[in-house]
């Protein structure tokens, strides 16, 4: 009887419940790919700083101006007592289902404002799974060095028992790194 009654709660309790709205985990996909939701200068929803990124000073913002197009893109700064060599990643993660077995290129479009030498920008996607699920795929060339808007690209299939995808914007140095117009698409398709 206990059982039954709880049973009962947990179906009307709506706190318990997803959106109706919502979609099915395995049909989510990347979000805020534009930086266009959120309030400027918190950071931007789908996106976060890795913890290694935090301690070592970086913080990310959303800004409203200033960017590639649009109304909204992001922005990693540094503390002035960034450590040389300290690197940081915004980072977003997914469910990989939909994406099984396809190839896909991951686009961002990046510039550095008052960097440093060897400050710079890499692009790269991960996936995690179990037997065989895990790979990484990482900016061919150098990192992206330029004080004006340039595109950095990766490509690379997503494994069949993949789990979770995550795209990373890797960054090295005190430089302040702008991040806008993010694409997540399969290779080919247009």
């Amino acid at each position: 009887m206990i059982r039954a009654m709880m049973l009962l709660w947990l179906a009307q309790n709506p706190v318990l419940r997803l959106p109706s709205e919502a979609p099915p985990m395995e049909e989510a996909g990347p979000a805020n790919l534009d930086f266009e939701t959120g309030d400027a200068g918190e950071v931007p929803p789908e996106w976060s700083l890795t913890q290694a990124s935090r301690v070592a000073g970086y913080r990310v913002e959303l800004r409203r101006e200033g960017c590639r197009s649009g109304s909204g893109c992001a922005v990693i700064s540094s503390s002035p007592k960034l450590e040389k060599g300290a690197a940081g990643g915004l980072i977003q993660q997914f469910p990989a289902v939909r994406y099984h077995g396809q190839l896909m290129r991951l686009r961002v479009w990046v510039k550095l404002q008052g960097q440093q030498r060897g400050d710079g920008v890499r692009v790269a996607f991960t996936t995690d799974g179990e037997g065989g699920g895990d790979s990484t795929y990482i900016q061919k060339g150098g990192r992206v060095t330029a004080s004006e808007w340039t595109m950095a690209e990766v490509e690379g299939k997503v494994p069949w028992r993949a789990e979770l995808i995550h795209l990373v914007v890797s960054v090295q140095g005190k430089g302040g790194f702008w991040i806008d117009d993010v694409s997540f698409e399969e290779v080919g398709a247009r």
